[in-house]
């Protein structure tokens, strides 16, 4: 190409296309798994895309496939979130085909913001059917809208519809039994669901309906649903059990949770709510639950009489409630001036969710209080009494804390020579980057044998391999591993030199650390011990408790201390500090 030629309009624009030519992945979407079971329309989508593609010269790199609504969170859509980060990552691609904007997206805010950010980095969304808008128009853009628009009102519409088939339906009663269809999901406890055919369709797939039916399954000697009653009438109505106490009862007797090997006070208090006594009282109830988890107001709930069997009457239904608010009241009224009534912003706890765990059973250490001071306690121990742990222990909070932070602090006092934090980081940044390369290198020689064991296979079926079924099932398999391998080896590109950390820099992380441990929040400061610990936990067996450190300066020693903390029975144990440092990233 000369200046000559651009300026008298004289590029052959053939070699211009080829130069840049579009590479795309494609993506095909129904809207539930039962369509793409029945392959109604994602074959003729890709179809369709495929036929497009080649008529306008576009070379498609891949193609995904999902079963789901284009409405809903991207968190609901996996493959949709992988193609659209390889797209954003892979400088070889260039855009996005669908056969259907509405494939893409429905929602009338998400799709136009993705669709923005993905244009602003080159990435094209581009229909087989549809018309590709020039958003940097005004006419583009009224276009582009008012299809996000059409969409969203179909979406809305469907979904409108759907809900109201589905409030018909738990109102619909069963010709033969007398009692109403469910809509899915999973029974209470102590119900059981049934699927029964009733009728089929013109193409003579049989119509399913779902009901539910009292749980007869016997567990520790008697039906399921026997336990249910027990628990409701006998335990929490007649004899006012706390929570806590129902679930030792059930756990000491051999019952199984819903989702757990055993029981907690959690589980126990979704089963005495208006809506679940309710459904125990023979009640269908309906849309009680919004899309995010939060709980819609009573007057918005959907309520059939005589729905299913019931397990208990509505009087009981009614006295449980009653029990209900005066056991919260009369916890209420002894709460009043403990620690366990006062709320601060965030959590006062450095070490929970996850950060220090029990050696013995693997659970969370949960924040307890006891007497007006604040420990630290297994988290099967306190919700399950001890099922699948054994003795707990109470470990002091601001002790603990006191020597982790100590533990940090030496680390940190080692490193606040700017230079040494500068040359540890620097470090870090080139070991990470060699072993990237090292990774890469490894994957490039794994995928040079798999490419020759490919070669193999195919002269030995030209050379006259009688076996062809078992050759066919060696190239698929070998195909798959080399798709994996390079999926792999483009997130492990060799990496440049790490550039190095500017020494102002490196004060200011030093500053900024300081003053957030002296003056920060609590979050601030949970963060922070996060940079630095990666584990603390307890040795029921011993009573020790290990801190390893994420990583550890050279030259700095590890030691011991000790702080009390205690069994329940009041026999101290001991806290060992600094015991199994472990390397790894310095996160400053």
């Amino acid at each position: 190409m000369k200046l000559s030629e651009i300026l008298s309009g004289t590029v052959d624009s053939s070699t211009e296309k080829h130069a840049g030519a579009d590479v795309f992945l494609a993506y095909a979407r129904v809207s539930t798994p039962d369509q793409l079971a029945k392959d109604v329309s994602v074959p003729s989508q890709i179809k369709g895309m495929q036929e497009f593609a080649k008529e306008k010269g576009i070379l498609i790199a891949d193609v995904y496939e999902e079963a789901d609504s284009a409405f809903v969170i991207e968190s609901r859509r996996p493959v949709f979130t992988r193609m659209v980060k390889r797209a954003v990552d892979d400088p070889g691609i260039n855009g996005i085909l669908v056969h259907e904007y509405s494939r893409f997206y429905r929602h009338p805010y998400d799709g136009p913001r993705l669709k923005w950010e993905l244009k602003r980095i080159g990435i094209r969304i581009v229909s087989a059917n549809e018309p590709e808008n020039d958003l940097d128009t005004v006419s583009g853009l009224a276009l582009e809208m008012m299809t996000g628009f059409k969409n969203a009102s179909y979406s809305l519409e469907v979904a409108f519809h759907t809900r109201k088939g589905m409030k018909e339906n738990i109102a619909r009663r069963d010709n033969e039994i007398g009692f109403c269809y469910k809509n899915g999901g999973v029974p209470s406890w102590g119900f059981m669901s049934y699927k029964v055919q009733r009728g089929t369709s013109g193409r003579g797939e049989p119509f399913m309906k779902t009901l539910w039916e009292k749980d007869d399954t016997v567990v520790a000697g008697k039906p399921v649903w026997e336990w249910t009653h027990q628990v409701l009438v006998n335990l929490r109505l007649e004899r006012k059990f706390s929570l806590d106490a129902i679930c030792g009862f059930l756990n000491e007797n051999g019952v199984p949770g819903i989702r757990n090997p055993y029981w907690s006070p959690s589980s126990i208090y979704a089963l005495v709510q208006p809506a679940a006594l309710l459904q125990y009282a023979g009640y269908g109830v309906w849309n009680v639950h919004k899309k995010g988890g939060g709980k819609r107001p009573p007057s918005e709930w959907e309520i059939v009489e005589n729905a299913h069997p019931a397990i208990i009457t509505l009087e009981q239904a009614e006295n449980i409630l009653v029990v209900n608010e005066r056991m919260g009241q009369l916890y209420r009224d002894q709460s009043k001036g403990r620690m366990a009534s006062v709320r601060t912003k965030g959590s006062r706890y450095l070490l929970t969710g996850g950060l220090f765990v029990c050696g013995r059973c693997g659970s969370a250490m949960v924040g307890y209080h006891n007497q007006n001071r604040l420990y630290y306690y297994c988290g099967a121990s306190y919700y399950r009494k001890g099922r699948g742990c054994g003795e707990g222990f109470q470990v002091p909070k601001e002790e603990l804390e006191k020597v982790v932070i100590q533990e940090i602090g030496d680390v940190f006092a080692a490193c606040t020579d700017p230079s040494k934090v500068k040359k540890l980081m620097e470090d870090e940044l080139r070991g990470q980057n060699d072993r990237e390369t090292c990774e890469a290198e490894s994957l490039r020689k794994q995928l040079r044998k798999v490419m020759q064991e490919t070669e193999n296979v195919r002269n030995a079926v030209k050379a006259g391999l009688d076996d062809v079924e078992w050759a066919n099932s060696e190239l698929r398999t070998l195909k798959a591993k080399r798709e994996e391998l390079e999926a792999r080896q483009k997130g492990f590109a060799i990496q440049p030199e790490p550039k190095m950390l500017d020494h102002a820099v490196v004060e200011e992380y030093l500053k900024t650390f300081e003053r957030t441990f002296e003056f920060g929040t609590n979050e601030e400061k949970r963060e922070l011990v996060r940079l630095f610990v990666k584990k603390v936990e307890l040795n029921p067996e011993t009573g020790d408790i290990a801190i390893r450190l994420l990583s550890r300066p050279p030259g700095l020693m590890m030691r011991k201390r000790r702080t009390p903390a205690r069994r329940e029975t009041g026999v101290p144990i001991g806290l060992v500090a600094g015991a199994g440092f472990e390397p790894a990233t310095f996160g400053l």
